[in-house]
């Protein structure tokens, strides 16, 4: 096994985000249409994800959200050589989320949240230019959290909860030193992890509102990953085994989240968050490849930044069968050009959102909305000094579409 096969493994898993890098876009149809401001916006379930102190400042009813999103990343690739325009498949990746909350005392409330956090899916033509460096990669995860919160007073409120992190991830490349792309290898491991989240919810007035939280870093676990090699020449089959174990561990990231609600007036709601995402604990990935005693191991630097989101959105109560919501958003990369990679290119991204609940009786609405990001071009060098980074150079353009249709009831 070459050392230059174990530095391609490493793209498994060195994921190239921002503040919502491959985040799968808010985690439910209103917060979708609010721009993905939240933590001070307590209309939504989804509070018990964004602020679990929220919780128990919700009404007596117990309460049931869920539904669909689907995230789709669209780059086009221009090769600064070659002048090959490349883009990626149209592949959306699916999500969805579950919510529910019950009071069980005039103080004490419980909820649940189920969802689906980070993910991707980028497919290149098996053809490309930077074929050699990824054709596929994938990463799925879920996230279950029981939470509890308990009201202080009227005005203010707290919550925590528990959460345990599943995720899959996926990445298949071609051998460069073969003219046939159909000789590839693939990487595939799942891991798990646990984490936490806490929150803090309060009223400074009868109409603004604030909210702080902090959800804690979550290393997912992999131990029982695989690599296998496809079409291999047979002269080369000692070089690149057939299957081999895979074993590293993926840190996804912890954030800390202030925000402010104003009912400006009896119809319109403002909510702004801003977040600031601890990439930088990512700041270096040792993984292992096979069994001892030819194990081999390497540690590669990855040198990411912290990066700061800003979400502004807006609520306006049409009629009492109608809801719209809007918001806009930046998200800031903490990728430098060095370090930027094709299984998922990322840049500064500005949002806008647009989303409304049609309510069907008292208890039962109908929840949809619409994101469009815009991501800032990217050019990436091939650096022969840099070892630690397998690319191609050429320039990047990202837009990604997310779309949201969901239930929410109460009884």
């Amino acid at each position: 096994m070459t050392l230059r096969y174990l530095s391609l493994g490493l793209l498994l898993v060195s994921f190239s985000a921002g503040a919502g890098g491959f985040q799968a876009g808010p985690q439910s149809a209103r917060t979708l249409g609010m721009g993905g401001a939240s933590v001070a916006y307590i209309r939504d379930l989804a509070s018990i994800y964004y602020n679990p102190g929220a919780l128990a400042q919700m009404d007596s009813s117990t309460r049931i959200s869920l539904g669909g999103l689907a995230n789709v990343r669209r780059t086009s690739f221009l090769g600064t050589d070659s002048r090959h325009l490349a883009d990626t498949e149209f592949q959306p990746l699916p999500g969805g989320y579950f919510y529910a909350a019950k009071p069980l005392t005039d103080k004490i409330s419980v909820g649940l949240s189920v969802n689906t956090p980070f993910g991707y899916d980028t497919r290149w033509p098996d053809s490309w230019e930077g074929r050699n460096v990824v054709q596929q990669a994938r990463m799925n995860t879920l996230f279950v959290q029981p939470t509890a919160a308990y009201k202080i007073n009227e005005n203010f409120s707290v919550g925590a909860g528990l959460v345990y992190a599943v995720g899959r991830m996926s990445q298949q490349f071609a051998l460069s030193q073969y003219d046939d792309r159909n000789v590839t290898v693939r990487y595939a491991g799942s891991g798990s992890g646990f984490g936490f989240n806490a929150g803090l919810y309060g009223k400074t007035a009868e109409t603004l509102s604030f909210g702080i939280s902090y959800r804690s870093p979550v290393t997912l676990n992999v131990k029982n990953g695989e690599t296998t090699a496809a079409n291999i020449p047979a002269a080369d089959a000692g070089r690149y085994p057939t299957s081999a174990r895979l074993r590293t561990e993926v840190n996804l990231p912890g954030a800390l989240s202030v925000g402010m609600a104003n009912q400006v007036s009896k119809k319109l709601l403002i909510a702004f968050d801003f977040t600031l995402t601890a990439w930088s604990r990512f700041d270096s990935l040792s993984y292992s490849i096979g069994e001892a005693p030819a194990m081999a191991t390497q540690t590669v630097g990855r040198r990411y930044e912290d990066a700061m989101a800003f979400r502004v959105g807006g609520e306006y109560a049409h009629s009492r069968l109608l809801t719209l919501r809007a918001g806009v958003s930046y998200d800031e990369t903490p990728i430098r050009d060095e370090f930027i990679t094709p299984e998922l290119p990322d840049g500064n991204k500005l949002g806008g959102s647009l989303g409304l609940s049609a309510h069907l009786s008292e208890s039962l609405s109908v929840d949809a909305a619409y994101q469009f990001e815009a991501a800032a071009l990217r050019t990436s060098r091939v650096v022969q000094a840099n070892e630690d980074v397998s690319n191609v150079g050429g320039t990047y353009r990202t837009h990604v579409h997310t779309v949201s249709l969901g239930l929410s009831y109460s009884f």
